[in-house]
């Protein structure tokens, strides 16, 4: 569509001014409470998962290691009591043999003694393993409970400003299609490389609206006097009244 400088500068103004709403509503999809929630929840959760798994791997340890424990004490309580029926037996008389046999019972008991505290204190730990496992299983879930309802919040946040930009890019790209394909893509390339700000006015002062650099007098009658879509010297952008 050929359109006339003043045409063409309106135009490439309100294409700018939806793009220019567009970043807007994207930055607030970025700052949406929920969405910062949601993060926060999945660090949480992935702490608390990879707690939960700790403590359940020591808790399988604690029990292989107690397995053990209690087979050896059965095996050191059958010694201590083949030595004591040979003890009572009444049928060793050497006093010697007598003498080694009442030793060995006594470091028998002494090391079932120990094997026995030994294990009294893992079925202790244990329990306290058992009660922080089970507390980090709620706080799994609890966290799960709440990442879920996050998700539901900023979904439906999300969706809601995902619509609005998709009204805004419909009105975006029916003025687009007054442009010819070479302004079009001039206008893309300076929205990518300028920070979103392709179209600018100069302000009041006399600056660039986009780089805020002063115009000489010269520059200022130009513009006011002129038509049409000019460009700064010094950032490239598009200039319009």
């Amino acid at each position: 569509m050929d359109l006339s400088p003043v045409e063409l500068g309106t135009v490439l103004w309100e294409v700018q001014q939806y793009d220019t709403c567009i970043l807007e509503v994207r930055k607030r999809i970025e700052g949406l409470p929920a969405k910062h929630r949601l993060t926060e929840l999945a660090a949480e959760l992935s702490e608390a998962r990879q707690a939960r798994t700790d403590r359940e791997r020591e808790l399988e340890e604690i029990g292989h290691r107690q397995h053990k424990l209690d087979g050896e004490l059965d095996l050191l309580t059958s010694k201590v009591k083949v030595e004591e029926q040979k003890l009572f037996s009444g049928t060793i008389m050497n006093p010697k043999e007598l003498q080694a046999i009442q030793a060995e019972i006594f470091s028998l008991r002494k090391k079932r003694d120990e094997m026995e505290t030994e294990d009294l204190e893992l079925m202790e730990e244990t329990d306290r393993l058992a009660a922080e496992a089970a507390e980090l299983k709620a706080k799994v879930e609890t966290t799960e409970s709440s990442e879920a309802l996050a998700k539901s919040v900023y979904e439906k946040e999300l969706e809601e400003l995902e619509l609005e930009i998709a009204g805004l890019e419909g009105e975006r790209d029916a003025r687009k299609l007054k442009l010819d394909e070479e302004t079009i893509a001039e206008y893309e390339k300076l929205l990518a490389g300028k920070a979103g700000l392709a179209v600018v006015k100069i302000q009041k002062g006399a600056s660039c609206g986009g780089c805020h650099i002063q115009f000489s007098a010269t520059q200022i009658d130009q513009y006011e006097h002129g038509e049409g879509v000019w460009r700064c010297q010094y950032c490239r952008r598009m200039l319009v009244k």
